[in-house]
């Protein structure tokens, strides 16, 4: 029940399901990266972000995918274009 609050509220699920266009996010990523990074609470954190990390949570959170550590964002557009590949030997 609790993972349907989202839907039932109608809160989006990523940044561009609400409304922000891909080339302005693009276009300002670098910035809130620095940005998320320069800010006061992440020294409270128990490790210091990279701001390349910063950078890929933000991409993850535009296009609503799972942040995974150590992934970037040209590993996981690979993944699905080597599977359909694969696929497509196998047919």
């Amino acid at each position: 029940m609790a993972g349907n609050a989202e839907a039932e509220l109608g809160i989006p699920k990523s940044i561009r399901e609400a409304g922000v266009q891909e080339a302005d996010f693009l276009a300002n990523v670098d910035k809130l990266s620095e940005d998320a990074f320069d800010d006061q609470c992440t020294g409270a954190n128990p490790r210091y972000p990279l701001i390349s990390e910063l950078k890929q949570i933000l991409l993850d959170t535009y296009y609503g995918r799972d942040y995974v550590e150590g992934e970037t964002a040209a590993k996981k557009e690979a993944a699905p274009a080597k599977a359909e590949k694969k696929a497509k030997k196998s047919a």
